[in-house]
């Protein structure tokens, strides 16, 4: 199962106040865990997934 995750690298490269929202998990739910996050919250490192013809951002490093 996949959940959602903050993006530490977004975080200490972008400005130690972002928290830029990626996921973590088995990769099969990505979607349902990203499809409601808005696109400026979202972790913006590659590489990205692509899943059902949309791209994600990459697997956090570890589960909040």
């Amino acid at each position: 199962m996949c959940m959602k995750a903050h993006c530490a690298t977004c975080k200490n490269e972008a400005h130690p106040q972002a928290d830029k929202v990626s996921w973590w998990g088995c990769g099969n739910h990505i979607p349902s865990v990203m499809d409601s996050i808005p696109e400026e919250d979202r972790c913006t490192c590659t590489p990205q997934v692509e899943r059902e013809g949309k791209k994600y951002p990459p697997k956090a490093a570890k589960a909040d």
